[in-house]
C-alpha cells in the first residue's frame, strides 16, 4: 500500500482505527451460482456426460486388454483381433502347486510332468509333486465353449478325480465352472471359465 503522494507505503494499526472501513476490509459481493444447464446444453458445450449415465442413456462400448496377447479387444468380439485367441478361456488356479494358468481353445491343455508334452508353466509347477504322472491328463475348450477333460491313454498310477470322482481309464469327461480337478492324491486345480468383460 503506497501512500497517494506516491511516498513509501504507510502502515496502519488497524485496532486503533474505529469505524472506519478500509480498503482490504470491504465485503466482495458473492457470485451467483451458474445457471442450472440441462444435457442440450451440455452437448452443444461438448461436455462429458455425468456419470454414471441415467436411465435410457446408451454408453458407447470400451475395448478390453486381451488376456493372452494384451492387444484391444473391441466389446462383444468373440476372438482377439490381434492374436485370435478366444476371448473366453480356461483358467486353472491351485495352491498346491502354486499356479495361475490361464488357456484358450489353441487345443488341450495338457496337464503333467514332462515338459515337452504339458502347458511349459504346469510342467515345472509339478515338477516334482507326488502322485502326478508324467502325462497324466489333458482339458479342452471346444469352439461351442464346452470343457472336457480326458485322462493320458497311458493311465497314470494315482488316477484323475473331477470333485472327488475317479475319472474311468480313457474316458472323456464334461468339466463345469467350478470343478474340481486332481491329480494323483494331492495336487488339486480348480478349473474356471473366464467370460469377456460385460
Amino acid at each position: 500500500m503506497t501512500d497517494e503522494a506516491g511516498g513509501p507505503p504507510r502502515y496502519v494499526d488497524k485496532a486503533l482505527a474505529e469505524d472506519v472501513v478500509l480498503d482490504d476490509e470491504r465485503e466482495e459481493p458473492e457470485e451467483e451460482p451458474p445457471p442450472w444447464r440441462d444435457d442440450d446444453e451440455r452437448e452443444e458445450r461438448d461436455e462429458p456426460p455425468p456419470w454414471p449415465p441415467g436411465p435410457g442413456t446408451s454408453v458407447a462400448p470400451r475395448p478390453h486388454p486381451c488376456w493372452s496377447c494384451a492387444a484391444d479387444v473391441p466389446s462383444g468380439a468373440s476372438a482377439c483381433p490381434s492374436c485370435d485367441e478366444s476371448v473366453r478361456h480356461l483358467r486353472l488356479v491351485s495352491t498346491r502347486p502354486q499356479v495361475d494358468l490361464r488357456h484358450g481353445g489353441c487345443g488341450p491343455l495338457h496337464l503333467g510332468r514332462d515338459p515337452c508334452w504339458a502347458a511349459p508353466a504346469v510342467a515345472v509347477a509339478l515338477d516334482g509333486e507326488q502322485g502326478v504322472s508324467r502325462r497324466h491328463a489333458s482339458i479342452e475348450m471346444t469352439p461351442d465353449g464346452a470343457l472336457w477333460l480326458t485322462e493320458h491313454p497311458g493311465r497314470p498310477l494315482n488316477g484323475t478325480f473331477v470333485n472327488g470322482e475317479r475319472v474311468p481309464p480313457g474316458d472323456r469327461v464334461p468339466l463345469a465352472d467350478e470343478d474340481t480337478v486332481r491329480l494323483g492324491t494331492y495336487c488339486a486345480f480348480k478349473v474356471m471359465v473366464a467370460e469377456p468383460p460385460a
